[in-house]
């Protein structure tokens, strides 16, 4: 005759005497968890017209985002997505701004701040959408930008020719020997032109900008400080189209060479970054007995110089932008004169 000794086999062998450890059962409730999550997340994009709603669901778990959430939150995050993709939809095609977005949707302004569980389901979201654009670019692309006022442009000596209220004011601050940041604010009202073929260095780190102040440099200088913002590719293009000569100057490590190469992609021309000026640094950090920090990062392919990309994943060193900042910035001097 049969007997039924528990439930299932945990219960079982719990009445024979014999409990599985805490930490077990601690394990098995947090598959069981996961997994509801998951099935959670699928069930609710089941109803999704686009084709990609089941990637989407792999990619969200896949990055982690389900973590500590049961099958209730999964859904809220599904939800709060396909709330998100239905605005942009049906929104005016002018562009909205990031925080107040966040906040008439979602009740807080900063509820889709870079970093947050529900920005990044977005991301995911609108990279399936559009293709593999990096964060910032996908985010522009479907109409939302961040506000217009912070994470401005500094530049140094930018020659404007124009008569408007911004053009006024960076003349001011020239005048006074002083950078100036410029946002994105101000350069949608007011754009700003220059004579064509005027040069332009863009630099990666602001401590450029404000040496090329400190030696009242006779030359432009604009920092990315990293990755550029809106507000630095925005005066970019303004430049461009005005016919300036745009450069570009990095960090020699992997994340500065892959700036270089999203720059050179843009229409800047590297300045002093191929690979001799990589072995020159290196050779003046030796004769001052400076020991170079190592990466441990490819830097990726290098277009305009391929015996960089070479050099660098021979070297594994880095050269922060600063250790040649006289160079830099005396040669560009001299050669924009």
């Amino acid at each position: 005759m049969e007997r039924s000794i528990g439930s299932d086999l945990c219960d079982a062998l719990t009445r024979l005497g014999h409990p599985p450890s805490a930490e077990a059962t601690q394990r098995r409730s947090e598959r069981a968890r996961a997994q509801q999550a998951r099935e959670s997340l699928h069930s609710a994009v089941a109803g999704w017209d686009e084709p990609w709603a089941a990637a989407w669901c792999d990619a969200v778990s896949g990055a982690g985002l389900l973590r500590e959430f049961d099958g209730d939150g999964a859904a809220r995050l599904a939800t709060d997505a396909r709330r998100l993709l239905d605005h942009l939809d049906h929104a005016q095609r002018s562009a909205s701004s990031r925080t107040e977005l966040a906040a008439s949707l979602f009740g807080s302004a900063h509820a889709l701040d870079p970093g947050t569980r529900r920005a990044s389901a977005v991301t995911h979201a609108l990279r399936c959408r559009n293709g593999p654009l990096d964060e910032r670019e996908l985010w522009e692309a479907a109409g939302i930008l961040p506000d217009q006022v912070s994470a401005p442009a500094l530049v140094w000596s930018l020659p404007v020719n124009g008569t408007s209220p911004l053009d006024l004011h960076i003349r001011f601050a020239l005048h006074a020997g002083l950078p100036l940041h410029l946002s994105l604010f101000a350069l949608k009202q007011h754009p700003i032109a220059v004579d064509a073929g005027t040069p332009v260095l863009v630099v990666e780190n602001p401590r450029l900008v404000e040496a090329a102040a400190e030696r009242s440099l006779p030359a432009c200088v604009v920092s990315s400080n990293g990755n550029p913002s809106t507000a630095v590719t925005t005066l970019l293009r303004q430049l461009q189209q005005a016919e300036a000569s745009l450069w570009y100057h990095g960090d020699f490590d992997s994340p500065g060479i892959a700036i270089c190469r999203r720059m050179h992609e843009f229409g800047c021309s590297p300045w002093m970054m191929d690979a001799r000026d990589y072995a020159d640094a290196i050779k003046q950090a030796e004769e001052s007995d400076v020991q170079l920090m190592a990466d441990s990062k490819e830097c990726g392919p290098t277009p305009w110089d391929p015996k960089l990309q070479a050099a660098f994943d021979h070297h594994r060193v880095v050269i922060h932008e600063e250790f040649v900042l006289d160079s830099v910035l005396n040669q560009f001097g001299r050669f924009s004169n």
